[in-house]
């Protein structure tokens, strides 16, 4: 199994706008405790994609939009055609053992934040890469038909038959778009990949999805719900304690919070709102930091899988609250609406 990752990155905060955008390589069959120590060089670095600005004169914003998704496509198409023949006919690889045998790379997984996960899996931004689910059904508790490499395929051929063949036309864009589908490039690079289903490659992410998604948005209702000086206030009072970190400002100071951060607030946050807000937001919170927890186990079996329904259906109970206390006009939300795929 081959692992793909990409991930835009800005390069410097004071001369000017510097970023770059690698794309690296890793194999699914290496221990994590290896692929995550650079020393041991268990993750590559394969090539760097534009970060070039397409000059907008003259053109659409559609227009725009697709020149950029086709630049995307085309290049780690390029990047990644080696492993269609190497996925085919296989390749003679040394392992560890000094055994030369016969293997077939195929891409398994491909790790990269939301806005990047539509990007690569040609899904209309605002919607699930995973499944077939509306823009306007995502806080639905029921399981939607999954998206498949096939479908997606048959969306862009079926679009284009209907614009006529022009691809950069109005009706192939708006011909995907009402299926949710991004509809700004008909060749995507996993197209010619043998037993890659892009959609099965979309991987969960801690990080992004939980911390900076879910419980980044549990932080921001509780100042709604919560005076911000009150919930200072009973964080600065929590007595210290092996593992928890202290923070003596609070929390409404900080201004860019970072991962761990994150993670340490989630720790005490629960404790700080007791008796402050009602018991439904309270049974809501509580089952969302449980699911954010069990998430991160490294290894699951039927009952650990189990805790994480129980927790995910918890919220789903009680999340009406949100919406009836006017914190929310709706929880259509990407980021909440994937934790069902974990």
């Amino acid at each position: 199994p081959v692992i793909i990752a990409t991930d835009k990155t800005q390069l410097t905060q004071f001369s000017g706008n510097k970023s770059a955008y690698p794309i690296y390589m890793t194999l699914g069959n290496l221990p994590r405790a290896l692929r995550r120590k650079p020393s041991e060089h268990a993750c590559i670095l394969i090539g760097y994609l534009s970060c070039d600005k397409i000059d907008s004169e003259g053109l659409s914003e559609r227009k725009q939009r697709a020149l950029v998704q086709q630049l995307f496509h085309s290049s780690v198409r390029t990047i990644l055609e080696p492993l269609i023949r190497a996925g085919k006919e296989g390749i003679e690889v040394t392992s560890g053992d000094g055994t030369v045998r016969r293997v077939h790379p195929i891409l398994a997984a491909y790790v990269a934040d939301y806005p990047e996960q539509c990007l690569v899996a040609c899904s209309k931004y605002g919607t699930c890469p995973k499944c077939q689910v509306p823009e306007r059904s995502l806080e639905s508790a029921e399981d939607s038909l999954p998206r498949t490499k096939l479908w997606t395929l048959d969306v862009l051929r079926r679009a284009k038959r209907k614009a006529k063949g022009k691809v950069d036309s109005n009706a192939f864009t708006k011909a995907c778009h009402e299926l949710n589908v991004a509809g700004y490039t008909i060749h995507p690079f996993w197209r010619d990949l043998p037993y890659t289903d892009i959609h099965s490659c979309i991987t969960p992410d801690v990080l992004h999805q939980l911390y900076q998604g879910v419980f980044k948005h549990i932080v921001e209702w509780c100042t709604y719900l919560v005076d911000e000086r009150e919930l200072d206030r009973r964080i600065r009072c929590l007595p210290p304690a092996y593992g928890v970190r202290s923070f003596k400002n609070g929390i409404s100071a900080l201004s860019q919070i970072s991962g761990s951060e994150h993670k340490h607030i989630a720790r005490i946050l629960l404790a700080c709102l007791a008796g402050k807000i009602p018991k439904q937001v309270m049974l809501a919170f509580r089952a969302l930091l449980d699911f954010i927890q069990l998430a991160q186990y490294t290894a699951h079996d039927t009952d650990t899988l189990a805790y994480l329904e129980k927790a995910l259906d918890t919220f789903h109970q009680n999340k009406d609250i949100l919406v009836e206390l006017g914190i929310r006009e709706h929880l259509n939300i990407p980021k909440f609406h994937m934790l069902k795929h974990y």
